[in-house]
């Protein structure tokens, strides 16, 4: 009788695994992209194939999709596109362009704890015990370890901005995660991600129009369309569809413990399709931030509260 659930929980945990593969794939992906047309143009195309795929996902789902549309969503859904879609894009890839993919994915397992961090101060959240905030500090030394230590045995200024501008985007991300819980006690995620990210596209668009991507290479450049394809369809729509789904399935504590081998496909796909050089002090650094994202995850029995 027990077999057919465990069955089913790891077809979930299968989709999660191949998941954190594509989010992994998408730093190498984007610095790709970032050499062949400007930031504002990328993620124009990007969450404009992603806003389409999820307009037609919830158009067909939903019995109330034209909610998302009316005049009281508006305000957090703005918030929502302009935190997680446009802001935390433009950090994205404006950091990219100056960091290696490999430093960029590993700076990015510090995200769940700047989800943490910035839910514990916008939602007054706390963690189940006080030693489980020692993760927090040994996530943040990991990060020290790929954004100074390599940056003082090897100096380079460009990575040095590139990391800081990436560890600003893990923050404006955990913002974003925030306002989504928020905006999430009256809509649906299917409803606040395709929100968002119609507001994204947009913000993104009229950056593109500036940039005058109509006359860019980048729009007869296939190298520009399979990345830009690959950003949208696998990593934003796919990705967070299944996300969502295993969250459902699986709750959020077993599928977010998965967010931890981001950093590791990002920083194997980094070594195995761009060529990067990995450094020992990367491998310290995403040890550190794995260590910590699990001590702040860690699981506390019903029993050890009430002690």
């Amino acid at each position: 009788m027990t077999a057919e659930p465990a069955k089913s929980s790891l077809r979930y945990y299968a989709i999660l695994v191949i998941v954190m593969a594509f989010w992994g794939a998408s730093w190498p992906s984007a610095k790709i992209i970032v050499g062949t047309a400007p930031p504002m143009t990328i993620g124009f195309f990007r969450f404009f194939t992603a806003s389409i795929l999820f307009q037609i996902l919830l158009f067909s789902t939903e019995s109330e999709p034209r909610r998302i549309f009316r005049r009281s969503n508006f305000r957090i859904l703005f918030l929502v596109g302009l935190t997680g879609i446009f802001g935390y894009g433009v950090l994205f890839l404006t950091g990219i362009r100056l960091t290696t993919a490999a430093q960029g994915a590993i700076i990015a397992g510090f995200n769940p704890a700047t989800i943490s961090l910035v839910a514990h101060i916008y939602h007054k959240e706390r963690l189940a015990k006080r030693w489980q905030y020692i993760g927090f500090v040994v996530a943040f030394v990991g990060v020290i370890f790929v954004v100074g230590v390599q940056a003082l045995l090897e100096f380079n200024l460009e990575y040095l901005i590139g990391n800081i501008i990436i560890l600003g985007a893990m923050f404006t991300y955990g913002l974003y995660s925030s306002i989504g819980k928020e905006a999430m006690k009256t809509l649906s995620p299917l409803e606040v991600i395709t929100g968002g990210t119609i507001i994204g596209t947009f913000l993104f668009g009229m950056g593109a129009l500036t940039e005058e991507f109509w006359a860019l290479p980048a729009m007869i450049d296939p190298v520009f369309w399979i990345n830009v394809l690959y950003l949208g369809t696998c990593v934003t729509f796919i990705g967070f569809l299944f996300y969502f789904i295993c969250i459902k399935e699986l709750g959020a504590t077993r599928a977010g413990g998965f967010i931890n081998l981001v950093p590791v496909f990002g920083t194997v796909f980094s070594y195995l399709i761009l060529k990067e050089v990995i450094y020992w002090t990367y491998g310290i650094g995403l040890l550190l931030v794995v260590v910590g994202i699990v001590i702040i995850n860690f699981p506390i029995r019903k029993k050890e509260l009430k002690a």
